[in-house]
């Protein structure tokens, strides 16, 4: 960011992305949270440094530039969108405004990735076009201080469908950064944003955790040189909260008392925020890449209701992780085009991955013994990767793909088919996702886009037998969806 002041200011050494000359003060930084190297210490006390007549952000859309408030020391940026999506979609992606390959259902069978397993639930989509609007508005607002650039951000969203009125603004992300510290709500240290692929806003690809974590978090970011940065972060444990899978059947399944109506698994009380950490090198807005971890810890009761009350019969808890590589790189096809690439492992913190069958399934419950009632973390892993090529500068086209797995790793979570007069037997859960997609973006006029976006999902539940009574019935599916989707951009 450039700032111009009235008067001619004081002159210093440049350190970082900080520097104070005589034709003002300059001062520069990536628009991405937590990534601010400290500013200079500014040696005219706070009150008495002169008001800001322009400034200029260089960067990226939508963070072009930002405007001088008068008689301040502020630079504002305002801004967001508005936005149409229309979808025509097969009548086996279930869900409303959020076509995931998770919620395929196999010839309208699908199953329940948490609470007891297996559950089979079956039922198709009684609509198979959907639309829905969208509005975002942003307020960004800097300062250079003594301690280095001060800066609030906030985010609101609000989704309108069939409702008249629709619903009413969200917070998205609402966080300050003092220095090179960032406290609040905004994406998390472990997702590399600029990895995610471009498509529509009602998928979200397998794979593609580049934006599917907003969390509440306090994060510091140490700039290492040549573009290398290394993030620490404690961020809120509660997100999505991750919950148990509980052994169907079978030996591994729980003991239930002979008097109890009910049997469940809950999150348990958890105090112990996330450590998350991040090293990464961004060379521009297309070349980036970083590597994250994530740590967890997972407290589960099992409550048993018993003459109408709830008794808790176990505790147990345990760690889990993630890990991640996230890739951005310019190519040389053309200005503008780039390739993305994430990959993604996760064992016991299936909230790193949700967008993986299992959401955010951490554990696998099962039959007590000397209070150990974990019986396996569920592992998930992923990779997501994708082209986009600029032909010109109205017009791109991308195309990529993701791949994830899930498993469960203990026998009971799932029926396999039997030779035996009793048709199943007790199995392992474990399903494979895959997505394709295709899109051509148009931008005829700078901050207005129509993107018309094609993406095939398909679900794999190998082994399992989704209904034991039915003969015949598939363990796999395929389904596609197209959107047209259309943004202004302010």
């Amino acid at each position: 960011m450039r700032i111009t002041r009235p008067r001619a200011s004081r002159s210093t050494r440049a350190r970082g992305r900080t520097c104070l000359g005589t034709g003002g003060l300059v001062f520069a930084a990536v628009l991405v949270p937590g990534e601010l190297d400290a500013a200079d210490l500014i040696s005219t006390p706070l009150a008495e440094r002169d008001p800001v007549v322009a400034c200029i952000m260089p960067g990226s859309l939508p963070y072009q530039d930002h405007i001088a408030i008068p008689d301040t020391d502020l630079c504002l940026k305002f801004g967001g969108y508005a936005r149409l999506a229309s979808t025509v979609l097969d009548k086996n992606w279930i869900g409303t405004n959020d076509y995931e390959v998770r919620n395929l259902a196999v010839q309208g069978y699908s199953v329940s990735p948490d609470g007891v397993v297996p559950d089979v639930t079956f039922g198709y989509r009684d609509n198979l076009t959907e639309a829905y609007s969208q509005a975002r508005v942003i307020f960004d607002v800097w300062t250079a201080t003594d301690y280095g650039a001060v800066r609030g951000y906030v985010e609101l969203q609000a989704d309108g469908d069939t409702q008249r009125t629709g619903d009413s603004f969200a917070l998205r992300h609402g966080y300050l950064q003092f220095g090179n510290w960032l406290f609040g709500k905004t994406w998390s240290t472990f997702s590399l944003v600029e990895a995610g692929p471009l498509y529509s806003d009602p998928y979200a690809v397998v794979g593609d955790n580049s934006f599917t974590m907003r969390r509440n978090q306090i994060r510091y970011t140490h700039p290492l040189g040549s573009g290398v940065s290394l993030a620490l972060a404690l961020e809120d444990q509660a997100f999505d909260s991750p919950s148990a899978a509980i052994v169907g059947f079978g030996p591994n399944a729980p003991n239930k008392d002979p008097a109890a109506k009910k049997l469940k698994v809950v999150n348990a009380d958890n105090n112990v925020p996330d450590l998350v950490a991040a090293l990464k090198w961004q060379r521009d807005a297309l070349s980036a890449i970083q590597l994250s971890a994530g740590f967890t810890q997972n407290r589960f009761v099992e409550e048993q209701k018993i003459g109408g009350q709830k008794v808790q019969t176990f505790r147990d808890d345990d760690i889990g992780y993630a890990l991640s590589l996230g890739l951005k790189h310019a190519l040389p096809t053309g200005q503008g085009s780039y390739v993305t690439l994430i990959a993604n492992y996760t064992d016991g913190a299936g909230q790193y991955l949700i967008d993986v069958f299992g959401s955010a399934t951490n554990v696998v419950w099962g039959r007590c013994g000397n209070e150990n009632c974990i019986l396996d973390r569920v592992r998930k892993w992923s990779v997501l990767s994708s082209v986009t090529h600029r032909w010109t500068p109205t017009f791109a086209t991308t195309i990529g793909a993701g791949y994830g797995d899930t498993d469960y790793g203990v026998s009971g979570t799932a029926w396999v088919a039997s030779g035996a007069s009793a048709g199943v037997r007790p199995g392992v859960l474990n399903a494979a996702s895959f997505e394709g997609f295709a899109n051509f973006l148009w931008t005829p006029v700078k901050g207005t886009e129509f993107l018309l976006d094609v993406h095939y999902g398909r679900i794999d539940f190998g082994d399992f037998d989704l209904a034991p009574a039915v003969a015949g019935v598939q363990s796999a599916q395929g389904a596609w969806a197209g959107t047209l989707q259309v943004t202004r951009r302010f």
